[in-house]
């Protein structure tokens, strides 16, 4: 899962939890005041209401409340994870986040945002690979482990995000195009800025060609022909 995080993600997930806990309380509460409102073991009669009928809605609401509540409070205790991996990263600007619970897997996203941060990940590799070669010279029975694999990997990541990040910088915006995003009708996405994704379409995403016109993109292509039609009509308008 690909969880977004804004600045004010952990001041929602803490707001709405609270609202959650002070209404399954409020719930359980209510339910205890109509069931004390029943005289003691008093039994429903035939061919009457069910005296018990608004006690056991407000537990059953209360019951509900509390599995959201649960939920609530994991992704409090995602987002506190969150935090805690970006105070040792201040040079991290957007994460990739897998789970849902405090136990969550957190790294750095594949952003042009975070190029400092893979940038700099390169430097400390390298100088951390140059003093492995180096101990590793002298010690032939005791080697340290070497990072020229994860430095290949992380220079082409970065070359793939810098080759993105002038791609969208130089590419022309046809008069369409710009009015297409002035309208909101496509949202560009600032960690991979050569896709404009299409409101209302999930994971549909457009990008401009030479002459600055939009077309579907192949990662992110309309799959429904719902979806077809509706990009289709936006591209032509």
């Amino acid at each position: 899962m690909n969880t977004t995080i804004t600045a004010n993600s952990m001041e929602q997930a803490e707001g709405k939890l609270e609202r959650i806990r002070a209404a399954r309380e409020a719930s359980e509460q209510a339910a205890r005041n109509e069931a004390h409102a029943i005289p003691f073991g008093q039994p429903n009669i035939e061919g009457r209401g069910n005296i018990y009928k608004h006690v056991q809605q407000e537990w059953k609401r209360a019951e509900r409340l509390a599995e959201e509540e649960t939920r609530a409070a994991e992704r409090v205790d995602m987002l506190s994870t969150v935090e805690a991996f970006k105070e040792h990263h201040d040079d991290l600007q957007d994460v990739r986040v897998v789970g849902r619970t405090g136990w969550a897997s957190v790294g750095a996203a594949t952003s042009v945002n975070n190029l400092d941060y893979f940038r700099n990940q390169v430097a400390q590799l390298q100088a951390a690979n140059d003093e492995a070669k180096a101990f590793n010279k002298t010690h032939k029975d005791a080697k340290k482990e070497t990072y020229g694999a994860k430095i290949t990997q992380l220079k082409r990541k970065i070359a793939y995000l810098e080759h993105m990040q002038e791609q969208a910088e130089n590419t022309a915006i046809s008069e369409h195009s710009q009015q297409l995003i002035d309208s909101g009708a496509v949202t560009q996405w600032q960690k991979k800025p050569v896709y404009y994704f299409v409101k209302g379409l999930r994971k549909v995403a457009l990008t401009l060609d030479e002459h600055g016109d939009f077309q579907p993109s192949k990662r992110y292509p309309p799959m429904s022909e719902e979806a077809q039609q509706r990009v289709a009509a936006l591209i032509r308008q």
